[in-house]
Parts: structure tokens; sequence; C-alpha cells
């Protein structure tokens, strides 16, 4: 993890922080990762959205299991160590499930954060068991947004929500 994200995320400002996903040092995989850090934020996470777009996430910071009561759609999770390491994942997690309970009921052993993606998201872009994520400050240039006619990237601006 870059030291100017470390540096961020233990800031206190009230917006929003947006980072860029990537495999290790590689391309960027998800573009547009909101960080939750406050407890409210975490609480909050996804419940209400219709649908996450492809490049899209929520990162909880920390997170070591999740709930799924009013969800509207199905997601993808990879439970994170402070690494980055990925050590356990969980494909397509069904609204209001408590299935696995490995995740919903217990704590994932090893994590220390979790990402939550657009159903699909893991295998589209190869986020597996044993990987390593890297956050970085997203490009305040969003090419995706822009061909949909909005300018919705950011940049790192503070922690929390």
């Amino acid at each position: 993890m870059s030291t100017e994200v470390l540096h961020v995320l233990r800031s206190r400002a009230a917006q929003p922080q947006i980072v860029e996903a990537r495999i290790g040092e590689g391309p960027v995989v998800v573009g547009r990762v909101r960080v939750a850090r406050s407890l409210w934020s975490r609480f909050l996470g996804l419940m209400g959205r219709d649908y996450l777009d492809r490049d899209e996430g929520l990162w909880l910071v920390p997170c070591r299991s999740i709930h799924m009561f009013f969800m509207r759609t199905a997601i993808d999770l990879a439970f994170l160590d402070r690494s980055g390491l990925v050590v356990r994942t969980v494909p397509k997690m069904r609204p209001w499930s408590l299935r696995p309970i490995s995740v919903t009921i217990f704590p994932v052993r090893g994590a220390h954060s979790t990402l939550e993606l657009a159903s699909g998201t893991l295998e589209r872009v190869g986020i597996e068991r044993g990987v390593r994520l890297s956050f970085h400050p997203a490009s305040a240039r969003d090419p995706q947004a822009e061909a949909r006619g909005g300018a919705r990237g950011a940049t790192l601006t503070g922690a929390g929500e």
C-alpha cells in the first residue's frame, strides 16, 4: 500500500475518498473504490444500492465480517490482510443471505479489511486468494465517466464519511 494512501487513510476529514485497486503494482482492476472507515459508513456499506458499476467498489477498513441485510444486489467479496493479500473470496453473495456463515457470523481469520465489488468482478479481473492488491489515489480523470457524459473520478481528500 502506498505511503500516500496510508497517510490519507489515517486522516479524519469528512469527505469520502476514492482509490483505485490494482493487482500488485499492475494495471487498475477497479477504478472507483470508495473507502469506508467510520463505524457508520462501514455499517451502511452498500445497503439500499440497486447495483454497482463494473468499475466500482467499497473498501471497508477495518472489516473482518459483513452482513447482507437490506442489500438489493449480489456482490463479490475479497477479504484482505493488512498488507493487501487476499485471504478469502466470496463470489456472488446474495442479498439477505447469511451464507457462508464464516463471513457473516464469524470474522474471517487473518482479514483486516473487505473489498465489496459488483457481482462477477472477482472472476473478471482475476482477484483470488493469494493475490496482493494495492490501493492508490484515483485518477482525477475518469475516461469511463467521460464516455458516459460525466466526470465521476475523484482524488483522495480524507478518510471516513
